[in-house]
C-alpha cells in the first residue's frame, strides 16, 4: 500500500478509537463542566456534535487524500478532523477522569486540539481551496504564518507542569477558551492559574498547567498577534480573488465563503450561546460544501473517482455478500471449518465475474452519461425517432442528445438563428454543433452547459459532433415532411382557385354566349319554317356571330387556365423551363431568390407576364441576351425581364403589353415599360396580401 494511504487508514483508526472513547464517555454521568461543554451544549449533546464535527472531517478529508494525495486539500481537510476526533475523545476522557478525581494530560491536552478545527477553516481551506495551491506566490507568506500561528497555539495551551497547589488541597482545571474569538482577539485569554475553576479535591501533587512565564508573556502574544495579521491578509486576498474568479471555480469558492463566513461571524461577534449552535453548524457544512464543489464542478477530476468506486464499491459489497451467504449455506450442509470458506470464495468468484461488466456499464452511464458508448447514444436516438410519432421526431432526438451528456437542454436553431425546436434550459453559454446534410448547414444544434461555466470534455464534444450529424438528419427529415406538405396545400389551393376561376368564367362569359346560339338555332328553325328567307339570313348572321365571340370567350377561359408547370416546378423552374424554348432564339438567364410561399394567382400572373415579356423580345427586341430576375418582400413579388435589344415601342408591345398590365392591375399592382436604344425593361409588382 501506498504511504500516503497508510496515512489515510492510520488517520481512520486514530479518529475511530477517539470517537469510540467520547461516546463510551457520553453515556456515563459527566457534569458539563468537567469536559467545557460550551453553552447552551451539555455534557451529551456536546460529545454528540463533535463526534459528528470530527467524523464528517476525517471522511471527507480521507477520501480527497485517498484519491488525490498529491493535492494538500485532502490532508489540510483530514488534519482538521482528526483533530477534532482527538479532542473530543481526550476531553471527554479527560473529564470522567476528573470526576473520579484523577486530573491528567487529557484534560489539558483535548480542549487544545479543537483550535486547529476552529482555525483552519477561515485561514489555510479558505486560501488553499479549491485546487490545493496558493493563487499566487504572495500566498505563501500569510499562508506559512496562519499554519504555524495555528500550531504554536495549539502546543501552547496546554503545557502543564507540577504546581504546588498541594498546599491548598485544591486540583486544579484551566478555564480553556470556548470560542475562536478568545484565541484572536488580544485580552480575551489570559491562560493563567487565576482563571482556573474549582474541579475535585484530590490528595497529593498534581499536575496543573502553571505556565512558563515566557509562554505566557511572548509566545502566545506574538503567535497570536501573526494569526491575527494572515487571517486578515488570506481574506483580504479571498475578497478580490473570488471577483475575478471565472465558472466553475466562482461557484466552488461561493459554497465554501458561504459556510466559513457564518463560522468566523459567530466566533467573534455573536453572543456566546447561539454563537456555539452556529459555529457547530458552519463546521458541520465546510465539509459538505468541499464536498458540493467536488462534486458538483468535478473537482480534482472525481468523475473518474466516482466511477471507480461506485463499480468496486457495489461489486466488493456484493461479493462480500455472495460470500457470507455460500458460506453459511455449506456449512450448515457440511461437517467443516475450512471447505466452506473455500467453495464460498469460489463460489462468489466464479458467479460474480460477470457482473462486474455490467456494473461498469452502469457506473460509466450514471457518471458520464452516453460518452463512454457512443454507440449506444447513436441506437437511442434512432430507437426513439424510429418509435416515436410523426410530431416529435425532433424533441425526442434532442431528448436523446440531452440524456447522452446529462445536459439540462437543447435547442436546433435555423441557419438564419429562428428557434426551431426546444426543451429544457437555454442553452446560452453551451455547446454549439453545426448541423450538416447533403454538404450544407441545414441549421444548429446548441447545448446547455451542465453548469455554468463548465464545458464538455473532448469525449463528449465527439458524442454531441456524431448525435448532431444524426439530428441533422432528422431535421432534414421534418423540414422536407412540412415542406411537401405545404406543397400539397398549395396545389390544393391552386386547384381550388383554377376550379372557382373556370366555374366563374364558364358562367359569366361562355354560358351566356351559347344560350344566345341556342335562341338564335330555334329562331332561324322557326324563320326557315315559314318560309321568310330575309329573316332566316340575318339570324344565320347573328348566330355566326354569337358562334365567334363563344370561340373568343372559350380562347380566353384556356389562355387563363394555371399552367399545368406551376404544379410540377414552382414558379422559378417553370419559367426557366418556358426559357429553354426561347433560348433558340436569345439567351436567356433567370435569377430568383429564394421565394416564400406565393398564393396561385401570383404565381399565374407572374408566370403570364415572363411568357409573354419573352415572346415579345423574340419577336421583336433583336436581343442578344435576356435578364429574368424575381425577388420578393413581405407584400410584394417583384419581377424584372430586361434585355438589350433595340426597343420595343408601345405600339409594338400591342396587345401583349395590354395583357400584360391587365394582369398585373387584376391583382391590384402595377406594370412597368422602360424602353429605348439601348433595350428594354419591364417591371411588374404583384402585391401578395391583397391578392
Amino acid at each position: 500500500m501506498r504511504p500516503a494511504r497508510v496515512c489515510v487508514v492510520a488517520a481512520a483508526l486514530v479518529t475511530a478509537v477517539a470517537l469510540a472513547v467520547a461516546l463510551w464517555t457520553a453515556t456515563q454521568p459527566l457534569e458539563d463542566v468537567l469536559i467545557f461543554a460550551p453553552k447552551p451544549f451539555t455534557a451529551g449533546t456536546f460529545v454528540a456534535a463533535s463526534c459528528c464535527v470530527g467524523l464528517v472531517w476525517t471522511v471527507t478529508g480521507g477520501v480527497l487524500a485517498w484519491l488525490r494525495p498529491r493535492n494538500a486539500l485532502g490532508w489540510l481537510i483530514l488534519t482538521a478532523g482528526v483533530s477534532h476526533a482527538l479532542a473530543v475523545g481526550l476531553t471527554a476522557w479527560g473529564g470522567w477522569l476528573l470526576q473520579q478525581g484523577t486530573l491528567s494530560w487529557p484534560a489539558y491536552v483535548g480542549p487544545a486540539l479543537f483550535l486547529p478545527g476552529w482555525l483552519i477553516p477561515p485561514t489555510l481551506l479558505l486560501a488553499l481551496y479549491p485546487d490545493g495551491r496558493p493563487p499566487s506566490r504572495w500566498w505563501r507568506w500569510p499562508i506559512a504564518g496562519a499554519a504555524v500561528s495555528i500550531a504554536a497555539l495549539t502546543i501552547a495551551v496546554p503545557l502543564p507542569t507540577i504546581d504546588p497547589a498541594e498546599a491548598y488541597g485544591w486540583a486544579m482545571v484551566p478555564n480553556f477558551p470556548d470560542r475562536l474569538g478568545d484565541v484572536l482577539l488580544p485580552g480575551a485569554a489570559t491562560y493563567d492559574t487565576t482563571n482556573f475553576v474549582l474541579a475535585a479535591q484530590a490528595g497529593g501533587p498534581v499536575l496543573a498547567p502553571t505556565w512558563w512565564p515566557e509562554m505566557t508573556g511572548v509566545v502566545v502574544p506574538v503567535f497570536r498577534g501573526l494569526l491575527v495579521l494572515s487571517l486578515l491578509a488570506i481574506w483580504a486576498g479571498v475578497v478580490p480573488v473570488f471577483r475575478q474568479s471565472e465558472p466553475p471555480r466562482r461557484q466552488q469558492r461561493a459554497w465554501l465563503l458561504f459556510t466559513v463566513m457564518p463560522l468566523l461571524g459567530a466566533s467573534l461577534y455573536v453572543p456566546t450561546g447561539f454563537a456555539n449552535v452556529l459555529v457547530f453548524a458552519s463546521l458541520l457544512l465546510v465539509p459538505v460544501s468541499v464536498a458540493i464543489g467536488v462534486l458538483r464542478y468535478r473537482l480534482l477530476g472525481i468523475d473518474t473517482v466516482l466511477r471507480r468506486g461506485l463499480v468496486y464499491g457495489t461489486f466488493t459489497g456484493a461479493v462480500v455478500l455472495a460470500y457470507l451467504l455460500a458460506a453459511a449455506t455449506v456449512g450448515a450442509a457440511l461437517d467443516s471449518r475450512w471447505l466452506p470458506g473455500v467453495v464460498a470464495a469460489a463460489g462468489a468468484a466464479v458467479g460474480l465475474a460477470p457482473a462486474r461488466d455490467r456494473l461498469q456499464r452502469a457506473a460509466d452511464r450514471l457518471v458520464y452519461g452516453e460518452r463512454r458508448d457512443p454507440l449506444r447514444a447513436v441506437t437511442l436516438l434512432g430507437t426513439r425517432v424510429a418509435t416515436g410519432g410523426e410530431l416529435d421526431l425532433l424533441p425526442g432526438a434532442l431528448n436523446s442528445v440531452v440524456a447522452a451528456v446529462h445536459a439540462p437542454g437543447a435547442i436546433v436553431t435555423a441557419p438564419d438563428g429562428r428557434v426551431l425546436t426546444a426543451i429544457g434550459a437555454d442553452p446560452a453559454g453551451g455547446a454549439v454543433l453545426p448541423m450538416m446534410f447533403g454538404g450544407r448547414l441545414v441549421g444548429e444544434l446548441r447545448v446547455a452547459a451542465r453548469s455554468p461555466g463548465e464545458q464538455y470534455t473532448a469525449a463528449e464534444s465527439r458524442l454531441l459532433a456524431a448525435l448532431a450529424l444524426q439530428v441533422a438528419v432528422v431535421f432534414r427529415a421534418v423540414a422536407l415532411t412540412e415542406a411537401l406538405e405545404a406543397e400539397r396545400d398549395r396545389v390544393v389551393a391552386a386547384t381550388a382557385t383554377e376550379r372557382d376561376r373556370l366555374r366563374g368564367d364558364l358562367h359569366d362569359g361562355l354560358g351566356p354566349s351559347l344560350s344566345g346560339v341556342a335562341l338564335g338555332l330555334q329562331a332561324l328553325s322557326d324563320s326557315v319554317e315559314a318560309g321568310d328567307r330575309a329573316a332566316s339570313g340575318a339570324l344565320l348572321e347573328r348566330i355566326r356571330d354569337e358562334v365567334g365571340i363563344a370561340v373568343t370567350e372559350v380562347r380566353s377561359i384556356i389562355d387563363g387556365l394555371r399552367p399545368t408547370a406551376l404544379d410540377r416546378l414552382g414558379l422559378p423552374d417553370a419559367i426557366r423551363r418556358h426559357a429553354s424554348t426561347v433560348s433558340a432564339t436569345v439567351p436567356v438567364r433567370v435569377d430568383a431568390a429564394d421565394l416564400p410561399t406565393l398564393p396561385p394567382t401570383v404565381e399565374n400572373a407572374a408566370y403570364r407576364i415572363t411568357t409573354e415579356a419573352l415572346t415579345n423580345v423574340a419577336r421583336h427586341a433583336r436581343a442578344q441576351e435576356v435578364q429574368v430576375t424575381l425577388s420578393a418582400t413581405d407584400s410584394a413579388l417583384e419581377l424584372t425581364v430586361s434585355d438589350d435589344g433595340c426597343g420595343v415601342g408601345t405600339a409594338a408591345a400591342g396587345v401583349g403589353l395590354t395583357s400584360m398590365r391587365r394582369r398585373a392591375e387584376t391583382l391590384g399592382g402595377r406594370l412597368g415599360l422602360d424602353s429605348g436604344p439601348g433595350g428594354t425593361t419591364i417591371t411588374a409588382t404583384l402585391p401578395l396580401e391583397q391578392s
